[in-house]
């Protein structure tokens, strides 16, 4: 009597269990980058994989491909304390292998070293259905369909550290991996083969900046402060002290590949409405702090993210962490204020240095007097450090901001520890290497597909 089907599948699975694993090892090619396994936009990333098969294999159950995904994970506060994952493969450029090519058989045999080459090229926007859920508008669309960079990958350990992020929380990541798989074929009335081999090398990716709309200004951040001066409780004030940046926000700061130097300066005005004859007050020390913000969700965001977002509060399926690091800090000499006479009264305009501001919030008194002055603050990040640009993709995303501190005194010593704070939003952007222009990137801009369609096919070649 002739075996069962079930016993059939349960020798074929014990048979597959006993029998040794192909090997399978992934090498990439040296790169021209600083940094290891490094590539940003249009770059190929090429290389080899070596199979050495304990069977005979057909060469069509072999893949590579080129993967990004994106996970998360949100912890809730249930009496099961469960979590909340979601996992996005968002981007799959598959190499072709079984394609008759010379030299490289239709089954494998065991005991031979078959090398297949691999070349991919790094697209800059992903495939349109990666993200296909509501968004608030066409903008923040685009954004999530560019390529988003690494983000907190495990798998690209440098020395000690993990990761050569600023902040990492173990809640969210991005990757991107060759990853080759060999299946199981051999097994009778399986329809599902399984797998055999799943190995992956990771590379991390900085893609290069592409112009978009620059996203709205979250409520949480504030490019002008108006605080009146007094000199203690029922007490009669000194007047008004206001402080702009001259930056319209948010502050476009782009940065070359290959270069971990990033700077750049942030000016400040400052006005100072005087009640009765008080003098204006001088600065003692001035401060810049970067804060790095990154938001997550299992569920696709369709809107730009904020702290101000009511989903942060409950932490049911939104989270976010942030970290804060000091960049400038230095004493502030005298500051020259620069007397002005506004003649006659009313609603005036006055331009100060391209910036406008409006006396609606002065005494409207004729011959009243006011004070300008203007502070440069240098804004360097540190190294060594990889610089994240800012991204908004379908479950991740981060941005930056410039959170700058100015401590004054007035002639009264009651308010020499006084200080005002603004945070002006910042974008981090990639450029790209070699002096090449934006421009020149765009006119050869292609989609993942239509980039691996005008490759040549690789040669593979068999050796024994």
């Amino acid at each position: 009597m002739a075996p069962q089907p079930r016993l059939r599948r349960a020798l074929a699975l014990l048979k597959s269990i006993r029998r040794p694993s192909p090997t399978v090892s992934i090498e990439l090619d040296r790169h021209t980058c600083g940094l290891k396994h490094t590539y940003t936009t249009f770059d190929r990333i090429q290389g080899s994989v070596t199979v050495i098969v304990q069977s005979e294999t057909p060469v069509e159950n072999i893949s590579i491909t080129f993967e990004g995904t994106a996970k998360v994970s949100i912890g809730r506060e249930t009496c099961t304390l469960s979590n909340i994952e979601a996992t996005q493969t968002f981007l799959q450029l598959k190499q072709p292998v079984a394609r008759g090519i010379d030299g490289v058989p239709k089954v494998l045999q065991p005991g031979h070293s078959y090398n297949f080459p691999f070349t991919f090229v790094v697209p800059q926007y992903l495939p349109c259905q990666s993200c296909n859920h509501d968004v608030s508008s066409l903008g923040l669309k685009q954004a999530h369909v560019q390529l988003p960079p690494t983000l907190d990958d495990p798998r690209l350990g440098y020395g000690r550290r993990t990761t050569l992020d600023y902040v990492s929380s173990g809640k969210c990541h991005i990757s991107y991996r060759v990853r080759v798989i060999i299946l199981d074929g051999s097994m009778p009335g399986n329809k599902r083969p399984s797998r055999l081999v799943d190995c992956a090398k990771s590379v991390r990716i900085i893609p290069i900046a592409v112009p978009l709309p620059l996203p709205i200004v979250s409520s949480d951040t504030y490019t002008r402060t108006e605080q009146n001066l007094s000199q203690g409780f029922a007490q009669p004030g000194l007047g008004q002290l206001i402080t702009e940046a001259s930056h319209i926000p948010p502050i476009l700061l782009q940065y070359p590949f290959d270069n971990n130097c990033v700077h750049t300066a942030v000016r400040l005005n400052l006005r100072f409405n005087p009640l009765m004859d008080a003098a204006p007050p001088q600065l003692r020390k001035a401060s810049a702090k970067l804060q790095i913000s990154t938001f997550y969700s299992p569920v696709p965001w369709e809107d730009y993210p904020s702290w101000t977002d009511r989903g942060l509060a409950n932490g049911w399926d939104r989270g976010a962490f942030t970290e804060s690091f000091s960049i400038t800090t230095f004493s502030m000499g005298s500051l020259n204020w620069e007397k002005h006479q506004n003649m006659g009264g009313g609603h005036r305009t006055r331009e100060l240095d391209g910036l406008s501001l409006s006396d609606h919030t002065a005494p409207c008194n004729d011959n009243q007097s006011y004070y300008t002055a203007f502070i440069v603050l240098p804004i360097v990040l540190p190294q060594p450090r990889i610089h994240i640009p800012t991204f908004h993709s379908c479950l991740i995303s981060r941005t930056y901001s410039i959170n700058l501190r100015l401590s004054y005194h007035t002639p009264k010593a009651a308010l020499q520890s006084a200080s005002t704070t603004i945070k002006i939003p910042l974008m981090l952007q990639c450029t790209p290497k070699n002096h090449h222009t934006g421009l020149e990137y765009e006119t050869t801009s292609a989609s993942d597909s239509a980039v691996m369609n005008v490759l040549p096919p690789p040669e593979y070649v068999a050796t024994v």
